[in-house]
């Protein structure tokens, strides 16, 4: 983590990169994820794009620190669901905040999960909070197997997977049909709770013989 800002000139420098990534996010939101123009960019933060790039080298700098702060909020957002109940409940919980996320935060999100800026990967820094909201994740599958709550498999690699992408599907589906509406209101989002039902019906505690062993994977013919 990195410490905060120690001068009153850092301070400033810290505020108007804030400002532009605020503008950024506004720019996105309205014009696509994609189409980020710096000159906008700039323009409202009382900047000329000269000046911006003594905050970002490059376009691809501001979607790094874009990037970013979407995973950091989007971690913030899970600890502390997940973290509010045991087992199932706090992993449901996160599931709920993740959708929350992607409802309250379209241009981030996209960002993060939809590949919405062909060519652009992530720093290693500006991926680290996804990593530690993918573990976390797996915390609170793992901690809902220990309670009884699912059994054994879902703590696997693709029992986690399948959590997250339904939870993605779901996120996916409200942004591209109902984009704007709030998450109360959505009808896919009213999705999450039936397919989370699934998950849990899928991965039933109990007897090992309960749940029904994952499929060979279909073999791939070589071109």
């Amino acid at each position: 983590m990195s410490l905060p800002p120690s001068t009153p000139r850092d301070r400033r420098r810290a505020q108007t990169r804030e400002e532009i990534l605020d503008a950024a996010v506004a720019v996105m939101t309205e014009q696509g994820v994609a189409a980020l123009n710096l000159t906008e960019v700039a323009r409202r933060v009382g900047l000329r794009q000269p000046s911006l790039y003594q905050y970002f080298d490059s376009r691809t700098a501001v979607y790094d620190a874009l990037f970013e702060r979407g995973a950091r909020t989007h971690h913030d957002l899970l600890a502390a669901a997940a973290g509010a109940d045991e087992g199932w409940p706090g992993a449901r919980a996160a599931a709920w905040a993740s959708l929350r996320f992607a409802v309250d935060h379209p241009a981030l999100a996209q960002l993060l999960f939809a590949g919405a800026v062909p060519g652009f990967t992530p720093s290693e820094r500006a991926y680290a909070p996804a990593l530690r909201t993918y573990e976390l994740t797996r915390g609170a599958i793992a901690d809902a197997v220990r309670h009884h709550h699912l059994h054994p498999a879902a703590a696997s690699e693709r029992g986690v997977a399948l959590f997250v992408a339904l939870i993605a599907g779901v996120s996916v589906q409200q942004q591209a049909n109902e984009p704007g509406a709030a998450l109360d209101e959505g009808h896919y989002a009213a999705l999450l709770d039936p397919a989370l039902d699934m998950y849990t019906g899928y991965f039933a505690p109990g007897h090992p013989d309960s749940w029904t062993p994952w499929p060979e994977a279909a073999p791939t013919s070589a071109h």
